[in-house]
């Protein structure tokens, strides 16, 4: 109260964007969005409850806890279902490299050839792009489809994200196995590009077209 018995109040302060920053900030929504971020919330399980479950388990590295939850009826039928994100649990375990609760999906009936509609990447770029060697073996060793040509929605293949992570096992194997090193990503770049230290870069090189 001031000096006249008057009530202070204080001024709300409303922070006004310039038309640039208003539509830059729309379009990060969008993006957001698209990638099945901002909707988080109103993505509904479609088993009621055990993919959610599933899903949260993988990411937590609980391969008890998957298990578990893969003794429920609406499993193995919906195992390979997506999240808001589009990534199914093996995604998850392959992203985050939970070797114990990739195992424990892959003896739950999880399929190798899963490839998230939303960004199109298959577990195996995700395993490649955290350098996990162990798993991108036995992926490989159970893909029936051409994993290795698979690229999602940015044209990146699993050798492309591999070489990005300098992940030189992983890059030698994935040639080893076939990998073609003169794909170019939406970006126009071969995996040698998209490599920053010199082992991978010195590997790629010789097998690179001008």
């Amino acid at each position: 109260m001031d000096g006249d018995g008057h009530e202070d109040h204080e001024e709300e302060q409303q922070v006004e964007l310039s038309e640039a920053e208003y539509l830059w900030l729309q379009e990060q929504m969008k993006q957001l969005q698209a990638m099945g971020v901002a909707d988080d919330d109103d993505w509904e399980d479609p088993t009621g409850g055990p993919l959610r479950e599933l899903l949260d388990a993988t990411e937590n590295d609980d391969a008890e806890k998957i298990k578990e939850v893969l003794k429920n009826s609406c499993f193995p039928e919906h195992i390979n279902g997506a999240g808001p994100d589009g990534d199914t649990a093996l995604h998850l375990s392959c992203l985050y490299g939970h070797k114990g609760c990739f195992d424990a999906l892959l003896e739950g009936g999880a399929d190798v050839n899963c490839v998230n509609k939303q960004d199109g990447s298959t577990a195996l770029h995700d395993a490649a792009a955290g350098g996990y060697l162990d798993i991108v073996q036995v992926l490989l060793s159970k893909a029936k489809e051409a994993l290795l040509e698979k690229f999602d929605e940015d044209g990146d293949t699993a050798l492309h994200n591999a070489a990005r992570g300098n992940h030189l096992e992983v890059v030698q194997f994935l040639l080893d196995r076939g990998a073609n090193p003169n794909v170019q990503n939406g970006s126009g770049n071969k995996p040698l590009d998209e490599a920053e230290e010199e082992p991978v870069i010195a590997l790629l090189k010789p097998l690179t077209k001008a």
